[in-house]
C-alpha cells in the first residue's frame, strides 16, 4: 500500500514547515512514500533539497501542473476537462487559490502517481493532542498515521476527526451572536458559542476516544482511500468578488462530505483530535475585542461562510429564495452588533459579500456541474474501481 501526505502551502521557505508529520510517521514506524506539496508562490531550493534527503517530495506549482497535464494527454482526457481540473480559475498573484481546486490538484497528482491512501493535513495542524490533566493542559504526541490506518485497513474508505485547540469561533459575549451564526449558516454552533464565557472556545482531546460513523470530514485531518473516488465527488468551492477584491468561499470539505453520504461510502470519525493553531495565538486565548489579527481571521472566516452558502443550499435542495431572505435579515442584525462589540465597522461590510455571493449563484451552479462532469471523465479514464 502506497501512502502519501498532502499539504497545501503558499510558499515553502524551510523544511521545518513540513517536518512535524514526517517525523511523526518516522517515530511510529510508518512509511510515507511521498509528500505532495501544492504551492502558489515559490519554494526554497535549499528547503526542497533538505526535505528530499529525508523523504520523497513532490512539489507541484498550482500555476504549472506539468506532470498532471502530461498524464492527461497520455490518457486522452479532453481539453475541456483538463482546463476545468488543472487551470486555476482566478489570478493567483496574491496567493489566493480556491480551496477545492487546491485539494483536487493534490488528489489528482496522487491518483496519477498510483498512491493508494492520501492523508491531508493543514499547515497549522500538528500531530499532538491538547489534553486536560491534573497538572493542567498538556500536549501529547500521537500516532497520527497509525490511528487513521487502523480504520482504513478494517474497511473505512475515509477517516477523519475533529481538532483540539481554539475553535474558529473565538470567545465572545454580545447581543446578536445567534443572528450572526444563523446568517452564516452555522446555527448548529449556537449553544456552543453562547457559552463561550465558560469554556473559552478551547477544545480538548477526549480521554476516551470513540470511533463513530460519520459523513462530515475536516480537510486538515483526514485520510482517503483513493479508489473510493470511483464514487466520491471532487472537492468543490468557488470564489466571489466585492469591489474588485477576491474572496475565497469555504466549504470544500462540506460538499465532499455530502458526497460521502450520497455515495454510501464508509467514513469514520476516529476520535483523534490533533492540535489546530487556528489563530496562531496558542496557547494564548484569541482576543477578538482587542487583537486586530484575530478580528481579520474571523472576518475572513465569515466571508468564506457566506460565500459558501448559496452553492451549498443549491446542492442540498433547499428553498433558495426563503433561505437567502431569512439569512440576510439575521446577518444584518448580527453584524451590526458584532461591529459594535469589536469596535470594528469592517464586520458590517460582510453583508456585501453575502449579496455578491448570492448574485453569483448561477455561476456557482455552472462551475459545480462542469466540475462533476470533468471529474467523471477523469476517474473513468484512470480506471478507478472502488
Amino acid at each position: 500500500m502506497k501512502v502519501a501526505l498532502g499539504i497545501i502551502i503558499r510558499s515553502l521557505e524551510s523544511e521545518v514547515e513540513l517536518m512535524n508529520f514526517v517525523e511523526n510517521a518516522k517515530k511510529f514506524n510508518h512509511k510515507i512514500d511521498c509528500v505532495i506539496v501544492a504551492y502558489t508562490f515559490r519554494i526554497n531550493p535549499i528547503a526542497v533539497s533538505k526535505l528530499s534527503e529525508k523523504i520523497p517530495l513532490v512539489a507541484i506549482n498550482i500555476n504549472d501542473l506539468n506532470f498532471s497535464k502530461q498524464q492527461f494527454r497520455r490518457l486522452g482526457i479532453s481539453s475541456k476537462t483538463t482546463k476545468t481540473l488543472l487551470q486555476c480559475p482566478i489570478d493567483t498573484s496574491k496567493g489566493l487559490v480556491p480551496y477545492g481546486f487546491n485539494r483536487n490538484t493534490i488528489v489528482i497528482e496522487a491518483i496519477l502517481r498510483e498512491i493508494d491512501v492520501l492523508f491531508f493535513v493543514d499547515y497549522d495542524v500538528y500531530p499532538v493532542l491538547l489534553m486536560q490533566s491534573a497538572q493542567g493542559n498538556i500536549l501529547e504526541e500521537t500516532d497520527f498515521f497509525g490511528a487513521h490506518l487502523k480504520y482504513l485497513k478494517s474497511g473505512s474508505k475515509v477517516t477523519t476527526g475533529e481538532y483540539s485547540g481554539y475553535n474558529i469561533l473565538p470567545p465572545a459575549v454580545f447581543e446578536g451572536m445567534d443572528d450572526v451564526l444563523v446568517g452564516v449558516q452555522k446555527s448548529e454552533m449556537l449553544d456552543y458559542w453562547k457559552h463561550s464565557d465558560e469554556h473559552r472556545c478551547l477544545m480538548f482531546q477526549r480521554a476516551n476516544r470513540v470511533a463513530v460513523p460519520c459523513a462530515k470530514i475536516l480537510g486538515g485531518n483526514c485520510a482517503i482511500t483513493l479508489s473510493a473516488f470511483s464514487v466520491l465527488p471532487p472537492f468543490f468551492s468557488s470564489f466571489h468578488t466585492v469591489d474588485g477584491n477576491v474572496f475565497l468561499n469555504r466549504g470544500e470539505d462540506t460538499v465532499f462530505g455530502l458526497g460521502i453520504k450520497k455515495g454510501k461510502v464508509v467514513c469514520t470519525d476516529i476520535g483523534l483530535n490533533p492540535l489546530h493553531d487556528t489563530y496562531k495565538t496558542f496557547p494564548n486565548e484569541p482576543d477578538i475585542v482587542n487583537d486586530n489579527a484575530v478580528q481579520e481571521r474571523f472576518y475572513y472566516a465569515c466571508t468564506g461562510w457566506v460565500g459558501r452558502n448559496p452553492s451549498l443550499n443549491y446542492i442540498l435542495g433547499n428553498d433558495l429564495k426563503t433561505t437567502r431572505e431569512y439569512q440576510r435579515e439575521k446577518l444584518l442584525l448580527g453584524l451590526e452588533e458584532l461591529a459594535k462589540y469589536t469596535s470594528n465597522p469592517k464586520f458590517k461590510t460582510i453583508i456585501n459579500n453575502f449579496d455578491d455571493s448570492w448574485n453569483s449563484l448561477n455561476r456557482y451552479i455552472a462551475e459545480y456541474e462542469q466540475m462533476m462532469e470533468a471529474w467523471s471523465e477523469f476517474t473513468k479514464k484512470v480506471g478507478l474501481k472502488g
